[in-house]
């Protein structure tokens, strides 16, 4: 036997609500779950941040920008793997606005860095690649005649 009900929704304010509606049969009663998703941050950030060759043991710097375009402010935060660095890990972005971080990488040694940055927001998490190439540069001085 197949039974179908509708239920009628008005929300007084764009919130989250959550409801169970318990359904009561001859031999059985159980829940049914409602849940209602008001309004959400929605954070805009690189799909991945790529520094390219980088000298060793020299600081390379790419500014990033971070949008909200949900509808609610929110509070980020951003986790960024050894070797590279923010001038800024966590903020408050209002809903339509745009702030701007500077990603620092800074590689230690002659090698291929390949990791993951986090960004946590409105109990979600996004994980964003970042991969930079350090390799040995030639430096050398040079005579100057004054």
């Amino acid at each position: 036997m197949e039974a179908c009900f509708y239920i009628r929704f008005s929300p007084e304010a764009k919130i989250d609500y959550q409801y169970d509606l318990v359904v009561v049969t001859e031999r059985e009663q159980f829940i049914v779950p409602i849940f209602a998703i008001g309004k959400r941050a929605m954070i805009d950030f690189p799909d991945t941040l790529d520094f390219g060759n980088c000298p060793v043991k020299y600081v390379t710097e790419k500014p990033v920008i971070i949008r909200n375009l949900g509808e609610k402010t929110t509070k980020w935060f951003v986790k960024l793997p050894t070797g590279f660095d923010a001038n800024k890990k966590e903020g408050v972005l209002e809903f339509g606005r745009n702030e701007q971080i500077v990603v620092k990488f800074y590689p230690t040694e002659a090698k291929t860095y390949k990791n993951e940055a986090v960004l946590s927001y409105d109990g979600l998490e996004a994980y964003v690649p970042v991969l930079g190439i350090a390799h040995n540069s030639n430096v050398y001085l040079s005579k100057s005649y004054i």
